[in-house]
């Protein structure tokens, strides 16, 4: 049998830690770790685990961040709580003013987010609250009340659309923030509640619609905004709701999501978008589960984490798209 040394004319590296500057075909070993490497290539994304969150929590709807170095999510368990992910690991951070649940997340970074509406049961609410890094300050109020909502975009320009308006009554409502007050914005091709999730800036975002009442129960329809209007793209392959998704309109990624009731995990809930159309991409969630928090500003880096069901989960999984990728060499 052919060796390395025979196929490639020099000896496997042996190193202390991973190399800079790879190759598609490198391989060596690293002697901290104890494994063996190679540097690859995918032509599609994936996900690698991440570091747990400090404490399992779902009734996410969004996150802030801009990829799998840099994020902030809130959710319950059973309280509202916040926690901040570099990378390595999650930082407990100052909690909001609002003690609402079902709140809806937006913000390109860590240091730089907001959450807008939510539910004190049985009050809906309409307040904003924005990070700076280190404090809670009061926003402008949405122009309606709503929740399970989505939102994207940054601080200062954001879209809202979706949710319910009571129990029951879905909604195709939209508002625009551009840092001080939200403004009505035209309405979503589709009434939905629980969001389907959605991706993008305040100016040029996608959505798919969540749950949608019968007899479509969870919807495919998906939606593009160019910050005036609202027009009907190619629908997602898997319906959702409680998803997720983060990236650019011409390049972003759906990902969680449940379909209840009846079947709570929504398997190949991961799809790509590429402008165009969705696609189910190959790896999926190692935990499929909705009511996670998805963060990312491209669709190149970032993370799902928290959510549930069957229980809330506190699992981080951080998504790299396509291109360069290092793979531990195991046997079989």
């Amino acid at each position: 049998m052919a060796t390395y040394y025979d196929i490639f004319g020099q000896k496997v590296q042996y190193l202390s830690s991973d190399p800079a500057n790879l190759t598609e075909g490198q391989v060596w070993y690293n002697s901290t770790s104890n494994t063996a490497k190679v540097q690859g290539y995918s032509a599609f994304g994936s996900f690698s685990s991440g570091s747990t969150m400090n404490t399992a929590r779902g009734g996410f709807y969004g996150g802030a961040g801009s990829g799998n170095t840099d994020a902030l999510i809130g959710g319950v368990n059973p309280t509202p709580a916040v926690e901040q992910y570099d990378g390595t690991s999650w930082t407990n951070k100052t909690g909001p003013g609002s003690s609402a649940d079902q709140r809806s997340w937006w913000g390109d970074s860590s240091t730089a987010a907001a959450q807008v509406a939510g539910l004190i049961w049985p009050t809906i609410q309409t307040a904003t609250e924005e990070w700076n890094g280190s404090a809670w300050t009061t926003g402008g109020s949405l122009t309606h009340t709503v929740y399970t909502g989505h939102a994207t975009g940054s601080v200062a320009d954001a879209i809202y659309w979706g949710g319910f308006s009571s129990p029951g009554a879905m909604v195709s409502s939209a508002a625009v923030y551009d840092g001080t007050s939200w403004t009505n914005s035209p309405n979503t091709p589709e009434a939905a509640g629980y969001s389907g999730g959605g991706f993008g800036t305040g100016a040029a975002a996608v959505g798919y619609s969540g749950y949608a009442g019968t007899p479509t129960i969870q919807s495919t329809t998906a939606y593009e905004w160019n910050d005036v209007s609202w027009t009907t793209t190619n629908p997602v392959n898997t319906r959702v709701q409680y998803g997720n998704g983060f990236g650019i309109q011409t390049a972003g990624v759906k990902v969680g999501g449940g379909q209840p009731p009846g079947a709570p995990l929504a398997p190949n809930s991961t799809e790509t978008y590429d402008g165009t159309c969705f696609s189910i991409n190959p790896n999926q969630l190692s935990n499929l589960r909705g009511g996670g928090a998805g963060a990312g500003t491209t669709n190149a880096s970032g993370i799902y984490a928290g959510g549930g069901p069957p229980t809330t989960n506190s699992a981080t999984e951080e998504w790299n798209g396509a291109g360069p990728i290092t793979k531990t060499i195991t046997t079989s």
